[in-house]
């Protein structure tokens, strides 16, 4: 009577069976995990202020580690095959994985008692104290710096461009920066006083002075049109400058009383400059800290 087969005999007969199970289950991992890995780390990257960037940077790390306990029963259950130890090779491959997927089991409920990032974020322009809520991705230093804040919203909503809100709409660049005495002349440096010849005056347009600029044609790249409207106060002093290309974008500079507005807009809310202007300083002023 031939007697039942014992473990170690299975383990021992079915070495070579368990070690191409190892480099199958390998490779099926790495191509499940593969995607997964590469947008939570992505996310964790260029996300840092989304309230899950903590979670993703957990993922990451474990499909990271599930990858090198994977190959390490791969290749260690080869060798131990090569070497003739059928049975240590088969008990690799398995201990490896019963570990794998009871610790996966683990980890995955601690990843979601992990806590979501802050509510806000701290940011400096100059010596003027932001706190900006994390859905508008706030980036820039959190202590007092001569640099700008900048951050992404929906003109449409105001919404951050991580709200529902915002999901359809155009997203577009809003920064803050100090307000220096030379700032805007900085800003103007750039552009048409760098080279005003090449600007022809174009009248007065939606309340600014016009500038237009041809640029023409060169090999295989088409002539190009870049529009500049500037609009100062009583005094003579710059306080808008605006950049349009045909592409349909603009860019704008607004001064405002502590600090100046950056933003990117369409051409078509030109002619809503003022309306747009008071609309981003009121979120703006919201966010500052006394």
């Amino acid at each position: 009577m031939i007697g039942r087969p014992t473990i170690t005999s299975l383990f021992d007969k079915r070495a070579g069976w368990f070690v191409a199970l190892a480099w199958l289950l390998l490779v099926m991992g790495v191509l499940a995990s593969l995607g997964a890995a590469v947008s939570a780390g992505l996310n964790a990257f260029y996300h840092p202020q989304h309230e899950w960037a903590g979670y993703d940077r957990a993922l990451a790390r474990f499909l990271q580690l599930a990858y090198w306990i994977g190959a390490a029963a791969a290749v260690g259950s080869s060798l131990a095959l090569a070497w003739r130890w059928r049975v240590a090779a088969s008990v690799s491959v398995v201990a490896c994985w019963i570990g794998l997927i009871a610790g996966g089991a683990v980890y995955l409920n601690h990843l979601n008692s992990i806590p979501r990032g802050p509510e806000y974020f701290d940011r400096y322009a100059g010596e003027m104290h932001f706190r900006i809520p994390w859905q508008y991705g706030p980036s820039g230093s959190d202590q007092p710096a001569l640099n700008g804040i900048h951050t992404h919203l929906c003109l449409d909503t105001l919404s951050g461009w991580y709200e529902k809100a915002c999901i359809g709409s155009k997203l577009e660049q809003v920064s803050i920066y100090p307000a220096k005495d030379n700032f805007m002349d900085g800003v103007e440096a750039t552009s048409w006083q760098r080279r005003p010849e090449e600007f022809n005056a174009a009248g007065l347009q939606n309340g600014h002075q016009a500038y237009v600029k041809s640029i023409p044609a060169e090999g295989s790249r088409p002539g190009l049109t870049v529009y500049y409207f500037r609009r100062t106060d009583p005094e003579g002093k710059l306080f808008r400058a605006v950049q349009c290309f045909e592409s349909g974008g603009c860019t704008h500079y607004a001064r405002q009383d502590r600090y100046v507005l950056y933003y990117t807009a369409p051409r078509s809310l030109l002619s809503h400059w003022e309306e747009t202007d008071r609309k981003l300083k009121s979120l703006v002023d919201s966010w500052i800290v006394p």
